[in-house]
């Protein structure tokens, strides 16, 4: 039987790179290699694409490695010379691309787009539902049209808004919480309990970003559940999965608790009762739904006094073994080589 050819990209320039590499590990060792041939194709923090150019292309074990370790390991087991242009990639006969990118430039929709303009299919959501999740503003704004519950909220521009002003006289109450409105993975995000604090930390987004989402900080238990899609027939069957419960050991479920081990418990499925798993099964569907996202997602949200409230969507979610939806789907029984198979299979349809 032949086996169809597929590119697996991972690295990129976002601040999740290292995760990226760890991810993308778990989906080469997984995906089913009696159906398809796996090229990874690492990109560097630079954007520049390093292309193996043996037969059987070799994963470095990435574990205990830095960023620069592996990329040596990588290319030299490969036998990479030099990097390529992005370019090459439509030259060399791919049938579609697995993203194992998160955030950034691999989250936001510019890679849909350039596979888009070479004509090459990828996993995952397309270019507009991946730039309407990124953008917290109007994925919100969104949220609310289908009467999922979201935290107050409104959005500072650099250089359009008088951020202080506003600060001085939100029209909800402190505490709140600041992220960048196009950021990933929790990045530069944090609590203010006055109008000065919420300044310090707009002041520190604003030097490499354009726009900040501050939104009434809302306490409760943190839970994230996945959404996947199976194909049949020409069609795709989209069902939520089980909640996870997230008990981070800092005050929030920032970049250190996700992704340092032992720096968050996590409990799949989650505690919280049938009605409350029933309602959020409902809300992430209807997240990924209005977003128009594809194969897959993660939504997250605080349940307050009952109440779950949406925070975002993830479109590239974590894929290591012991991520979120892989935990999700072996709480029922589905395996994540049959997921990433149904991945492609979506992205080939």
């Amino acid at each position: 039987m032949s086996k169809t050819k597929i590119a697996l990209f991972f690295g990129g320039v976002s601040g999740e790179h290292i995760i990226s590499i760890r991810s993308s590990s778990f989906i080469f060792a997984t995906i089913d290699k009696e159906k398809y041939d796996v090229c990874p194709i690492y990109i560097d923090l630079n954007g520049k694409f390093w292309i193996p150019t043996i037969p059987n292309p070799i994963y470095p074990d990435p574990t205990g490695k830095t960023e620069i370790e592996f990329s040596q390991e990588f290319n030299l087991r490969n036998h990479i010379l030099s990097a390529s242009a992005p370019g090459m990639i439509g030259e060399l006969g791919f049938s579609s691309v697995f993203l194992g990118l998160h955030g950034g430039a691999g989250e936001d929709g510019r890679i849909q787009g350039f596979l888009d303009t070479l004509g090459i299919p990828h996993t995952g959501s397309g270019v507009l539902a991946s730039a309407l999740a990124m953008d917290k503003f109007r994925a919100n704004l969104l949220f609310q049209t289908t009467g999922i519950p979201v935290a107050p909220f409104l959005e500072l521009e650099r250089g359009k808004s008088d951020a202080r002003k506003t600060l001085l006289n939100l029209p909800f109450s402190y505490p709140v919480f600041i992220k960048p409105t196009l950021g990933g993975s929790s990045v530069n995000t944090g609590m203010a309990k006055t109008a000065e604090e919420a300044m310090t930390l707009v002041d520190k987004i604003f030097v490499s970003e354009d726009r900040v989402l501050v939104q009434k900080l809302i306490s409760g238990t943190e839970v994230s559940i996945g959404v996947l899609e199976k194909p049949e027939g020409k069609k795709r069957k989209a069902f939520s999965l089980v909640p996870t419960e997230i008990r981070p050991k800092s005050e929030f479920f920032d970049f250190e608790a996700k992704y340092t081990k032992g720096a968050s418990e996590e409990i799949t499925p989650a505690p919280v009762g049938d009605q409350i798993t029933k309602t959020l099964q409902e809300y992430s569907l209807l997240c990924h739904e209005i977003l128009g996202c594809k194969g897959y997602s993660r939504t997250d949200f605080i349940i307050s006094d009952g109440v779950p409230f949406v925070l975002e969507t993830n479109t590239l979610p974590g894929m290591t073994g012991t991520s979120l939806i892989p935990q999700q789907a072996n709480a029922l029984g589905i395996s994540m080589k049959d997921v990433f198979t149904w991945l492609l299979e979506i992205s080939l349809s």
